[in-house]
């Protein structure tokens, strides 16, 4: 007889023991829901500045954290999960703050 882990999610113990590897996964998988809205809100009003930020910081987000998931499918070990979701989110935030500052030098 096998036993199905459950875990409840609304409460702090439900993601205690959450590892990297779920993290980088759901952080992925909302980028993607929300990066759906903002392509429809940027549709709409391409011209507003926070629109045009979110697009482009979940957009890098989105494609790292991919390209982080491709590398370890690809058989890179275990080990590097943390590491690569660490620089897949730094590496983010420096692209968006880099493209960022100079769009608007």
């Amino acid at each position: 007889m096998s036993r199905v882990l459950k875990r409840e999610w609304t409460t702090a113990e439900g993601w205690r023991d959450t590892k990297a590897g779920m993290w980088a996964w759901l952080i992925q998988r909302a980028a993607a829901v929300v990066l759906l809205v903002v392509v429809a809100v940027h549709l709409v009003n391409p011209f507003r500045r926070g629109v045009q930020a979110a697009l482009l910081l979940l957009v890098l987000v989105h494609a790292l954290l991919g390209v982080r998931a491709v590398l370890l499918d690809f058989g890179l070990p275990v080990r590097w999960h943390r590491a690569l979701f660490v620089l897949a989110l730094v590496l983010s935030a420096g692209l968006f703050a880099l493209v960022w500052a100079w769009r608007w030098y």
